[in-house]
């Protein structure tokens, strides 16, 4: 087994080493985002988010504020071709073959995610960004934005067989392990109950089998 790294760079495919997970594979999406100017960071006082489109797993754009007064806008959902694709081409490796042949049957059979690669990429555009960012913030104006070189990538699991973008997570198990696939959000991932959650209806059960 390959050592796992942080969710960005993790091997698409080693939970089948478990003989799990054989209907899944990862994608990447790209979150760029845009930050406040320090003059501005005050206006915003919390994180302020978007109502989600049930469509699709991505939340959208939405103001988050952090410790030290900063205030981020993004991020974006732009469907990448590397795992780490962070600018427009860098980044964009040996598997961009894979990831753009995934990405077409995706575009072709899949309205949810054809949606998504047809909406995202103009967000690489400042006028199409932060009209997004205006509908959570009417006041905001053009000049309160600047550049920021922050971005990330989501690695969004793929249901293969049904060629849909999945949009809550999946547990999978053998009787040795349990396995959370698309275990995506921060706050999902630290979640007490989810946790509990797993332990009662998962790890209990095979413990008793011992």
């Amino acid at each position: 087994m390959r050592k796992l790294a942080r969710p960005a760079e993790r091997d698409p495919y080693a939970i089948h080493a478990f003989g799990l997970g054989k209907d899944y594979q990862l994608i990447p999406f790209k979150g760029i985002y845009k930050k406040l100017k320090a003059e501005k960071a005050h206006t915003i006082r919390g994180s302020i988010y978007p109502v989600p489109n049930i469509k699709n797993p991505f939340l959208g754009v939405h103001f988050t504020r952090g410790v030290h007064g900063d205030v981020y806008l993004g991020p974006t959902a732009i469907p990448a071709l590397g795992r780490e694709n962070y600018g427009l081409i860098q980044g964009i490796d040996a598997e961009a073959p894979a990831i753009l042949l995934r990405d077409a049957l995706l575009f072709l059979r899949n309205p949810k995610f054809r949606e998504v690669a047809l909406e995202e990429p103009r967000k690489y555009f400042f006028k199409h960004f932060f009209n997004d960012a205006r509908k959570l913030v009417k006041e905001l104006a053009m000049e309160d934005i600047e550049s920021s070189p922050k971005a990330g990538i989501r690695p969004q699991l793929v249901n293969v067989k049904k060629n849909e973008l999945v949009m809550d997570f999946v547990i999978e198990g053998t009787e040795q392990s349990v396995h959370v696939l698309n275990s995506i959000s921060p706050a999902f991932t630290s979640s007490l109950f989810f946790s509990g959650l797993l332990v009662d209806r998962y790890v209990r059960p095979r413990l008793s089998q011992l």
